[in-house]
């Protein structure tokens, strides 16, 4: 351990001697769960502001007393208890955040789903992991839960209202050793669903959090906004990170562009972990620069940095741009910084951090093979064990990884195998274009053929033929599009482009 990552963990009391004894009091109080968490950070940082959600302030003493009051009340009112499984079907707001403390404070299995799933394959997910309960925001009902329910399901605005009515005072807390599982699906809204499961509590996301420390300095900076919803891997990670340093977490129930940058100018936000189609549109908005002036440090993560946005950015506010790489299954575990991403001619996805082993197998001619991880901190079930991520890369001599692809994503077109991510790359060079999706699609004579959707930036216009004529000589004849449309790119919660098929 360095003498910065000593530091950092000093400076957040995690190593003080009193630091040290309050955080093994959290533990014994609140069991190994997210609970003793923000027990600990209320502890240091009572006065301090935790959330800003819809247009409130709530202090971390305040947050910590409304956990509690929460736990009491899933507790009382609706008898949860450990060893539960509970879906929790929530946007980005104080009670859904809560909602993750008082489960795991009650050992509770928590499956975080997305809300991008509809009604019919929503039931058929819920009857298939047999959950006991569901939590969900009112707006969410009619569009993604049935009729009938198939479990016992409550709304967040429901738990709001027991939470300042109910006195709970009185209710005695079982006592825990540790937190159940929770558990992100996997999948996105195609219905094909697997479960990355994680215990829950600080331990198991040291690895990642020191390289946040030593590599990024994270906890230098006082405030951070959660654009990701917590059914996302990073998004949830975030949350946890924030609340263990005792930041101020800005979040809404939805992503809106204008909205998001007037939420940092106004809390002056200093870190922006986010999406890059995210990134990408807010660089369209009005003064973005100047409504993100206090930005010191932005985490890409979750989708595919393009370099043109990395160069954009850095001219806009200066080397701040990290580049986050992992899945589900295995986590994060590469990191890129702006000195990285600036040395580089493309977006590099960086250096697996400490304590990840990465090889590259099934190596082609041309050097790209598909990308195996092993880690400590990847789901149950897959810890220290080599998987697989489905990505197609290459490393060069300096030890730099390149994303080309994905494995699954592959398109026969006239024999010859082409990846559409490789062909998004370089359309997404156009100085005029902000994203792209490619896409395969059947064809008489070739068997499949490439198609793409491009969105514009605001106020230019780019006609098919003269896109065509810009990318011809950057492309294979196999790997070239034989149609273009031009329109806006519906993206999912996430932020992460919805599938063209």
């Amino acid at each position: 351990m360095n003498f910065t990552l000593v530091g950092a963990l000093f400076k957040l009391h995690f190593v003080t001697p009193v630091g040290f004894v309050k955080l093994m009091y959290s533990f014994v109080k609140e069991g190994l769960t997210l609970m003793s968490i923000l027990r600990f950070s209320s502890y240091y940082y009572a006065n301090e502001v935790a959330f800003v959600s819809e247009g409130k302030q709530i202090t971390y003493g305040k947050l910590y007393a409304m956990a509690v009051c929460l736990t009491r009340v899933l507790r009382s009112e609706h008898c949860i208890s450990k060893g539960m499984r509970v879906g929790v079907l929530c946007r980005n707001h104080t009670v859904s955040a809560l909602l993750l403390v008082a489960l795991s404070r009650l050992g509770v299995h928590i499956r975080l789903l997305n809300t991008d799933i509809m009604s019919e394959k929503m039931d058929a997910l819920l009857r298939q992991r047999k959950m006991d309960y569901i939590f969900y925001d009112e707006e969410l009902r009619e569009k993604c839960l049935p009729t009938q329910l198939p479990c016992k399901g409550v709304t967040t605005e429901t738990l709001q209202k027991q939470m300042d009515t109910l006195k709970t005072d009185l209710i005695r807390l079982p006592r825990v050793v540790r937190g159940g599982q929770i558990a992100v699906l996997t999948g996105g809204s195609s219905g094909n669903y697997n479960e990355a499961s994680r215990k829950t509590g600080l331990f198991q996301f040291l690895p990642p959090f020191f390289a946040l420390l030593k590599d990024i300095k994270i906890q230098n900076y006082a405030s951070v906004f959660v654009a990701l919803p917590f059914y996302h891997g990073f998004g949830l990670g975030v949350l946890i990170i924030a609340l263990a340093m005792g930041k101020k977490i800005c979040m809404s129930r939805h992503f809106h562009t204008d909205e998001a940058l007037e939420t940092i100018a106004r809390e002056q936000v200093e870190v922006l972990p986010i999406v890059p189609t995210m990134l990408s549109r807010m660089w369209q908005s009005d003064n973005a620069s100047k409504r993100m002036k206090t930005v010191k440090c932005i985490i890409s993560g979750g989708d595919r940095l393009e370099k043109k946005l990395v160069d954009e950015t850095h001219r806009h506010l200066g080397p701040v741009m990290y580049n986050l790489y992992g899945t589900s299954e295995a986590g994060f575990f590469m990191l890129t910084t702006p000195a990285d991403l600036d040395a580089n001619a493309e977006s590099t996805l960086g250096k697996p951090i400490h304590g990840v082993e990465c090889d590259v197998r099934e190596l082609r001619e041309n050097g790209v093979g598909t990308l195996w991880v092993r880690s400590k901190w990847a789901m149950i079930g897959q810890q220290n064990r080599w998987q697989s991520t489905g990505d197609l890369v290459y490393r060069n001599e300096r030890g730099y990884f390149f994303h080309c692809g994905i494995d699954k994503n592959m398109v026969v077109c006239g024999g010859e195998n082409v990846f559409p991510e490789s062909v998004e790359q370089i359309i997404n060079r156009h100085p005029y274009v902000v994203a792209s999706k490619v896409y395969g699609v059947p064809h008489e004579d070739f068997g499949s053929v490439l198609n793409a959707v491009v969105e514009l930036r605001d106020g230019v216009s780019l006609t098919e033929e003269e896109l065509k004529g810009w990318v011809r000589t950057k492309l294979s004849r196999a790997e070239m599009p034989h149609h273009i449309e031009f329109r806006k790119i519906d993206v999912l919660s996430t932020g992460k482009r919805m599938k063209i098929s």
